[in-house]
Order: structure tokens, then C-alpha cells, then sequence
């Protein structure tokens, strides 16, 4: 009896032995689980980063709604501007009050305040401007060169959404400034992030690499599409702008965007 005791003992000692991992065992299958992370992850940041995208699309989208009803109302122009004093956050607030103006106003990409940066403009930074009813925020700026204002070069502006060739004006796209007035002369960012926001230099406002060297934009006849970071200086910014590029010539590309396509 005792004898048989001990082999039903020694049976199950043996079997509980069996069933236990080794630490071999265990490596091996938190090597296969690391693996399987590596080779998930980029495609997750990929299914992520195209998520952003088609969100930032959708966002330009009912922009182009509300513009088209805009312009529907004012004999197809556009508003005066900063300088002429009728911006388009002042202009368009009764079209866009009704909505979910919060998320409408930023890119996915880029939700990050300024006042809350320390000053340093990035991909995820967006703009703060004061309209006269509190401080508004929002990582999308027009091309000032649609709006009706007298500024200087007023000559260039289209200030009508009946123009020839609308679907190469660019109208409202990702930006880091709320409008902006891009020259041909203007040289594209040194390096990638190197945003300057001044007077100086208006196409840094609009060529940002937040959507893996492309930027949305949603153009005069209110199509909404990426647009590759070259693409930019093909675009029609104003009335006089294919001459101006074709007088200067593309721009001499910095290394960081020799890896985007070329249009």
C-alpha cells in the first residue's frame, strides 16, 4: 500500500514537473511576443496616421461647405481679411456656430496650443488669434490671396470663387498661422520644423510635414485633397503666380524633403 502510495505521488510530482515552464520556455515566448510587436507597430502607427488623415480631410470637407455657402450669400466673394478687418473666423462664425466647431478647427495632427508649447511652433501646434470674442484656436489658415481686402498686391487676389483653374487654388489647408500669403520666391523650411512665422517668409506657414510629406488642402472649387510638400510651388496661389514660378524657377530642395515626390 505504501509502496503504491508513493508511485501515485511520484506520478503527479512527475506530471506537475511536465506541465511547469521552463525559463527557456518563457524567453522564448516573450521573444516571439516582442517580435510580433515589431512587426505591428508600424502598421498600426500607419492605420493610426491615415485615421488623422481622413479626419483632417473630412474637417476641410465641411470648411468647403461652409465657404460655398458663404459665397453663395455674398455674390461669390470672399471676406475682406485681417487687414480689411472682416477675417474669415469673424465671417463665417454664423455658418459654423451650429457645429462641432471645436474639433472642426484642428487637424488631428495637431491639437497642441501654443500658449502651451513655450513659444516653440511644431507639426501639433496650433495658431491662437483674438477675434474680438474671446481667443480663438485652430491648426487651419486661408491663402490670403482669395480675399477681397486693398493690402498691397491686391492686384493678385482672386476674391471670387468663379475663377479659371479653381481646382489648383489653394483656399484653406493645414497651417500654422490662420492665413498666409506665399510668394514663388519663397525658399521652402531649412530643415523639417524650422517654421517661420513672420512676414518674411508666408509658404512656411503652409509647408509642414504633418501627414508623412503631404499637407491637406482644400482648394477654390472646394475639393478637398492631400497635396504632396513639392506640390506647394505648383499650386496657384495668385493671379500672377505661374509667371512668377516660371520666371524663378522651383526652389532648390533642403535634404529633408529630397525623400517627398516631385511635381
Amino acid at each position: 500500500m505504501v509502496c503504491q502510495d508513493e508511485h501515485i505521488i511520484n506520478r503527479k510530482s512527475s506530471i506537475i514537473n511536465h506541465s511547469a515552464f521552463t525559463l527557456i520556455e518563457l524567453l522564448v515566448v516573450i521573444a516571439i511576443i516582442a517580435l510580433l510587436m515589431a512587426i505591428l507597430m508600424p502598421a498600426l502607427q500607419r492605420v493610426r496616421e491615415q485615421a488623422r488623415t481622413v479626419t483632417c480631410l473630412s474637417n476641410l470637407k465641411q470648411w468647403g461647405l461652409i465657404f460655398s455657402m458663404y459665397t453663395d450669400e455674398h455674390n461669390g466673394e470672399f471676406e475682406e481679411g485681417l487687414v480689411g478687418g472682416h477675417h474669415w473666423i469673424v465671417a463665417l462664425r454664423p455658418y459654423f456656430s451650429g457645429l462641432n466647431d471645436t474639433d472642426l478647427f484642428f487637424c488631428p495632427s495637431a491639437t497642441r496650443f501654443i500658449e502651451n508649447s513655450g513659444g516653440k511652433w511644431g507639426h501639433d501646434t496650433a495658431w491662437a488669434f483674438d477675434s474680438g470674442l474671446g481667443l480663438d484656436h485652430g491648426s487651419y489658415g486661408i491663402n490670403g490671396f482669395v480675399e477681397t481686402n486693398t493690402r498691397q498686391g491686391a492686384h493678385k487676389h482672386w476674391k471670387n470663387k468663379n475663377v479659371k483653374g479653381a481646382a489648383y487654388v489653394p483656399l484653406f489647408l493645414g497651417a500654422n498661422r490662420l492665413d498666409g500669403w506665399p510668394e514663388a520666391v519663397d525658399e521652402p523650411p531649412a530643415f523639417d520644423g524650422d517654421f517661420n512665422t513672420g512676414e518674411g517668409n508666408n509658404m512656411r506657414r503652409f509647408c509642414m510635414n504633418r501627414h508623412k510629406g503631404f499637407v491637406n488642402c482644400l482648394f477654390l472649387d472646394f475639393a478637398a485633397r492631400k497635396v504632396g510638400l513639392k506640390e506647394l510651388w505648383r499650386l496657384t496661389w495668385h493671379r500672377e503666380w505661374t509667371q512668377d514660378i516660371n520666371q524663378r524657377g522651383m526652389p532648390i530642395w533642403p535634404d529633408w524633403m529630397n525623400q517627398f515626390k516631385d511635381y
